[in-house]
């Protein structure tokens, strides 16, 4: 028992290493790809990839389980769709014109959003003075990050607006995730949110008219960013998202040093505003 009880405590810092570097360097991916492949389908290949990969595990890791039922299918679906469809295309859409490491600041206000919108519904997490302090906070921050410098286009201002609607699409699906009356293991609901997802993302990019065959025409580097991001930020990142917190920091870091993404004052302040705001509305006091 002692010896197992250090380890214990290492997992969770573990798994949050583990996460801001790979959840970090997703958003450097998605830019890396959507310089060369449609955003949408480019992010319905990557689901639909991984969500393949997820099914197979699950038919043997939870085969004792059963098979979901009709009610689970599409609760997990509609968690897919919100979460994948909606939240993730949108940030790999906004980074045609938006920094990886913006996005990934704006989408770091997630747990901000879900504190705020739980206190809403009966039986969730009352609002407290460091909820609203946290939330204060958390906003300047994305008003200082958002702010580029020099002219504000109409495409970045859109990509801003797609970002906030993934954030909200984001703690929908979280929110949504955590009322399931009857939940499915992790690799069966990670593999159906997946491939809900990729279905739903298809169905948008041909509606908006993508040309597919840029993913032919695309490079290598554009591939390896497709397939890090099945391997890392679908089948590692995902599963483990209940640890991501401060991955951006890791974002602005490789955006700019892969991508010579600029560093502003700006950006470093609202950067550390919307860390610390998340630090303080989500960290609990012990003892």
């Amino acid at each position: 028992m002692t010896d197992a009880t250090p380890r214990r405590r290492l997992l969770p810092w573990a798994s949050l290493l583990v996460v801001w570097i790979v959840w970090g360097s997703t958003y450097l991916a998605m830019r890396v790809v959507v310089r060369e492949m449609p955003p949408l389908v480019a992010a319905a290949t990557r689901f639909l990839c991984a969500g393949t990969i997820m099914g197979l595990v699950a038919l043997v890791v939870d085969r004792g389980q059963g098979w979901p039922g009709r009610r689970q299918w599409l609760d997990y679906a509609f968690i897919g769709v919100l979460l994948l469809s909606v939240g993730n295309s949108l940030v790999m859409w906004s980074e045609q014109t938006v920094p990886s490491g913006i996005a990934a600041l704006i989408v770091a206000t997630v747990p901000l959003w879900i504190l705020l919108l739980d206190g809403l519904r009966p039986g969730g997490q009352p609002w407290t003075a460091r909820v609203w302090v946290g939330t204060a906070v958390g906003l300047a921050g994305v008003a200082l990050v958002a702010r580029p410098e020099g002219e504000v286009s109409a495409a970045h201002a859109l990509a801003l607006v797609a970002l906030q609607v993934a954030c909200l699409s984001w703690t929908v699906g979280s929110l949504y995730a955590q009322q399931v009356p009857k939940r499915l293991p992790l690799a069966s609901a990670a593999a159906i949110e997946m491939l809900a997802g990729s279905v739903v993302i298809f169905g948008a990019s041909r509606l908006f008219g993508e040309d597919w065959s840029r993913m032919a025409a695309a490079s290598a580097r554009a591939w390896g960013g497709v397939g890090y991001l099945v391997v890392f930020g679908s089948l590692v990142g995902f599963t483990a998202f209940a640890y991501a917190y401060v991955n951006p920091v890791v974002a602005v870091v490789l955006g700019a040093l892969v991508l010579d993404e600029p560093l502003t004052p700006g950006l470093l302040a609202g950067g550390l505003l919307i860390v610390l705001s998340v630090a303080l509305t989500t960290l609990r006091k012990h003892g």
